[in-house]
């Protein structure tokens, strides 16, 4: 009688880094260390993120030693988000986990994370409870979070979440999706399918500074209200309504001063308030107008959103077919 084994899964780790060389090193020991009871074959893919140290040397190390750690090299710095969605195509895993390298979120959370997924869930996120970051690092992602929920994403978690896994069916459609500026954890929490929570407390940075610049999450923020809401054109509609009717209430205002009360009109104080009034409203609905139409226009170019440049380190299996070939990317290395 043939007795039938039924293999491993596995699983990928997604790791973008952006002048971590650092990091690299520490971040891969104690991710081993943490995966090692695991019952997965585990794929360490590394990101780099144009960086301008020597991350890139870093790793290539790790894979010289390590035949389960693959690296793909971006043509420039692209940002986090792309360079996740890069992760995502190339990875080969059942189920694949992106966290960032800076072990700010603890590997312990992968067992927390694959058990969820064993107990049937397609998607698990590993919710942020408290941070130890600085206090203004807090507030504003305190304050980011906060609005996104109310005018976008009712189900983020209010801390937002760093670290995610996603069975291969859910990555498989996020990459069969056309948008050019998807934020890869906001895009796949609106896909649906069984999701659950783990919750953690954030530790803080043991080396080195966030890459995350005051402008960086500005310009993500306005990324996020302007791709997952229709809060801008329903504020420019009502900002719009507003206006002219206290436009037309103080034009109303002054006939009447005029025609009963023989009021002199006031001259051009009260012109050039209205003036800067109206104008400050118009520059603020093209800008919005313009991200919009700036976003449209990257879809029909069909601007890559990343570029592999190189990539090293050993394949252990091929790519497994998604639904869509992805022709929005460029790959222009060879495999290593």
């Amino acid at each position: 009688m043939e007795v039938k084994t039924m293999s491993k899964p596995k699983i990928s780790l997604i790791v973008p880094c952006w002048n971590e060389d650092k990091m690299v090193a520490l971040f891969f020991a104690e991710t081993s260390q943490a995966i090692k009871n695991i019952e997965a074959d585990f794929e360490f893919l590394f990101i780099d993120d144009g960086s301008t140290d020597d991350t890139y040397e870093a790793l290539k190390k790790l894979a010289d030693s390590d035949k389960r750690v693959r690296i793909l090299r971006l043509s420039k710095n692209f940002g986090s988000f792309p360079a996740i969605s890069a992760g995502m195509y190339h990875a080969t895993g059942d189920a694949i986990i992106c966290m960032a390298v800076d072990l700010q979120d603890p590997p312990s959370l992968i067992g927390k994370l694959v058990e969820s997924w064993h107990a049937g869930n397609d998607i698990v996120w590993a919710a942020i409870g408290k941070r130890k970051d600085s206090f203004f690092q807090t507030f504003f992602s305190e304050l980011f979070y906060s609005t996104i929920r109310r005018i976008a994403l009712q189900n983020l978690p209010p801390q937002g979440m760093n670290v995610g896994l996603f069975s291969r069916r859910v990555i498989d459609i996020y990459n069969a999706l056309p948008e050019r500026d998807s934020i890869p954890f906001f895009t796949i929490l609106k896909l649906g399918f069984k999701q659950a929570q783990i919750s953690y407390n954030r530790q803080a940075r043991r080396i080195g500074t966030s890459g995350w610049s005051f402008w960086k999450r500005i310009r993500s923020a306005i990324d996020v209200v302007v791709t997952f809401s229709y809060a801008p054109v329903r504020l420019i509609s009502t900002v719009g309504f507003i206006a002219a009717t206290i436009g037309v209430v103080y034009a109303l205002v002054i006939i009447i001063q005029s025609l009963f009360f023989e009021v002199a009109v006031s001259g051009w104080s009260s012109l050039m308030v209205v003036l800067l009034l109206v104008s400050g409203i118009q520059m603020v609905t093209l800008g919005f107008i313009a991200e919009y139409l700036w976003r449209q226009s990257k879809q029909v170019r069909r601007d890559p959103r990343y570029i592999v440049m190189d990539e090293y380190g050993s394949k252990l299996h091929s790519k497994p077919t998604s639904l869509v070939l992805d022709a929005d990317n460029i790959n222009v290395s060879p495999n290593c």
